[in-house]
């Protein structure tokens, strides 16, 4: 089975996110900001209906993965509400319902988008937009945000599909922990 790659670095993201188009900028911010899964099961069925910028919450459809309601309440952060508000004023002038689009059309697939984003921003290493999913997991957490609740948000009823499959370490974390334990005192 072959590695899963790690999600994108803060400075990834930025130069994705300046190097892309404005729909791929879209599911950068709110892949990384709700964790959700990237492409047709849930956040390209995101309609403008499921925001809620008043009370700072969307309603993130469910995939059909044994979901037990049709969606889920994602908290929003203030830095995506201001992103959410001016695109929904964009999206409201052209008639566009769905929050992930291409020229108001809604999206199955950002396979081209992505990677020609990637190419702009100098990134050869794989990276999936599925990654952002990931990467949204791996920050929570590293932030002391509470496993249960990362995977609520996520539409996960089991945390330990966080730990095993989205938990990703950095080499900063890994040798915080090597460097933890005591010496051996063999010198």
């Amino acid at each position: 089975m072959p590695q899963t790659p790690d999600p994108p670095t803060a400075r990834e993201l930025k130069l994705i996110y300046a190097a892309a188009a404005p729909h791929i900028q879209r599911v950068i911010a709110l892949g990384m900001a709700t964790g959700a899964r990237i492409g047709p099961s849930e956040l390209f069925r995101l309609r403008w209906t499921d925001v809620d910028t008043k009370e700072a919450i969307l309603r993130m459809p469910q995939a059909a993965k044994g979901a037990r309601s049709e969606a889920r309440e994602v908290p929003l952060r203030r830095d995506i509400l201001s992103l959410l508000r001016r695109w929904e004023k964009q999206d409201g002038i052209a008639g566009c319902p769905w929050v992930i689009h291409y020229r108001g059309k809604p999206l199955r697939s950002i396979s081209r988008a992505w990677h020609n984003a990637l190419r702009r921003a100098g990134i050869a290493r794989r990276m999936r937009p599925y990654d952002l999913r990931h990467g949204f997991a791996s920050r929570a957490l590293d932030n002391a945000a509470d496993l249960k609740c990362v995977a609520e948000i996520m539409g996960h009823a089991n945390e330990k599909m966080i730990v095993r499959f989205y938990r990703h370490t950095s080499a900063k974390q890994r040798r915080k922990a090597v460097e933890a334990a005591p010496t051996l005192g063999l010198e």
